[in-house]
């Protein structure tokens, strides 16, 4: 049964539009980034907690759109999907963390974890469109 699931039919074209949509959120990450860094003002931050929690509600927006993209192109079972779901558990629960107003797991401060967030954030955009183009280039 999970052979099944894992070679149903892929939809290249379904994954280049949520890929293209989880782009153009990952626009509104990357501003969130820049303009905190930047000492700038950003609606609703006050502080990087909130910058924090800002860029986890955005990264998990565009992580609904990587997952599509992922099981668009390269299926449930890829390493992309792998990859993915760790690194979306962790932020998970660094979100919860900071709404709790709890010290980040592993992490010396909130800024420390809104900058790893970053990172996260761009390794999964990476995975996800990594993804959708070795199914286009697989085909």
């Amino acid at each position: 049964m999970i052979e099944a699931t894992a070679k149903r039919k892929r939809t290249p074209g379904v994954g280049i539009a949520t890929g293209i949509s989880g782009t153009i959120i990952g626009f509104g990450a990357l501003y969130v980034v820049l303009a905190h860094l930047g000492g700038r003002s950003v609606p609703l931050v006050t502080d990087d907690r909130t910058a924090f929690i800002a860029l986890a509600i955005v990264g998990m927006a565009m992580c609904a759109f990587g997952i599509q993209t992922i099981l668009n192109s390269t299926g449930l079972l890829s390493p992309g999907t792998f990859i993915g779901a760790v690194l979306g558990i962790l932020v998970l629960i660094a979100f919860v963390m900071a709404l709790l107003n709890r010290p980040m797991l592993l992490l010396a401060d909130y800024r420390i974890g809104f900058i790893a967030l970053a990172i996260v954030v761009l390794v999964k955009w990476t995975v996800a469109t990594g993804s959708l183009i070795y199914s286009l280039v697989a085909e």
